[in-house]
């Protein structure tokens, strides 16, 4: 029989289940309820709740009448401007914005207010950047210690929350080893915890384990992040959005699997999987 090895920390984490709830809640109460985008980074999620009838608001295409419609703001965060133009169209706007992603603005806001020149590990074209991005400007946005710039001696260095440790790590030691070109260095670990703590789960099932399977939608920092450390460890490693995508001959002659999903994953999902895997 399959040994079946599921991570402590699985499903949604708080600001993901956060979000989905406060979507139900008004879908349930029968609302015109639209959503920022994608509301979380999980194509099966949000086919469950575009078929509660959650519409998706497109914020650089024409808008349409919101004036009778709750408008709930993704996870992820928007643009500040984009944010003031929906609380003067809409009907009702709510904030689902993670509250760590939140935390991160108001920390790189004070921390511009102080004088410092901001610089963000992260990619610069995910949707948590393009918010934290716009709260304040000039940030400088870089995905590796090698592309990390500055142009004064008064720096601060936060990171998307979804980003690697050691990739951060890597950046502080690169200014560690310049400090004595600055006089006012802030490094502030930005990274969610719940994240760092799937990279470790991950790393350690992919070591011990025949088969590592990584859950998760294809657009998941996340997802994307534990995949790739799970498959540098062990080429056995899959990712798979469901129960679907699973191949029986994956576990062909194997004694052992060890599955993690993204923080934006439903339990359910890896409940399915794990179900499926038995009949293997």
């Amino acid at each position: 029989m399959l040994e079946i090895t599921v991570a402590n920390e699985v499903g949604f984490c708080f600001g993901v289940d956060r979000a989905v709830k406060i979507t139900e809640e008004f879908l349930n109460k029968g609302e015109n309820v639209y959503v920022t985008g994608d509301l979380i980074h999980n194509e099966e999620e949000m086919r469950k709740l575009e078929g509660m009838g959650l519409k998706t608001l497109r914020l650089d295409s024409e808008w349409p009448d919101l004036s009778s419609s709750v408008v709930i703001v993704r996870a992820h965060g928007i643009p500040v401007d984009q944010m003031k133009r929906l609380i003067s169209s809409a009907k009702l706007v709510m904030n689902a914005t993670c509250p760590v992603v939140f935390s991160v603005a108001e920390s790189i806001k004070k921390a511009h207010d102080g004088g410092f020149e901001i610089l963000l590990y992260g990619h610069e074209h995910h949707d948590e950047v393009t918010y934290l991005t716009s709260v304040v400007d000039g940030i400088k946005v870089f995905d590796s210690p090698d592309k990390m710039v500055y142009s004064t001696k008064k720096i601060a260095i936060f990171s998307q929350t979804t980003m690697d440790m050691n990739g951060f790590k890597e950046v502080v030691r690169k200014i560690s080893e310049n400090i004595s070109e600055l006089s006012v260095v802030m490094v502030e670990n930005t990274i969610c915890k719940v994240t760092y703590q799937r990279e470790m789960e991950v790393g350690e099932l992919a070591r011990s384990k025949d088969v590592c399977l990584v859950v998760g939608g294809s657009k998941s920092s996340n997802t994307k992040k534990l995949f790739k450390i799970a498959k540098n460890l062990n080429e056995r490693t899959y990712l798979i959005l469901n129960a679907d995508d699973l191949r029986t001959e994956w576990f062909e002659s194997v004694k052992s699997v060890g599955i993690c999903s993204g923080t934006s994953t439903p339990k359910r999902i890896i409940d399915e999987i794990v179900e499926k895997l038995r009949m293997f």
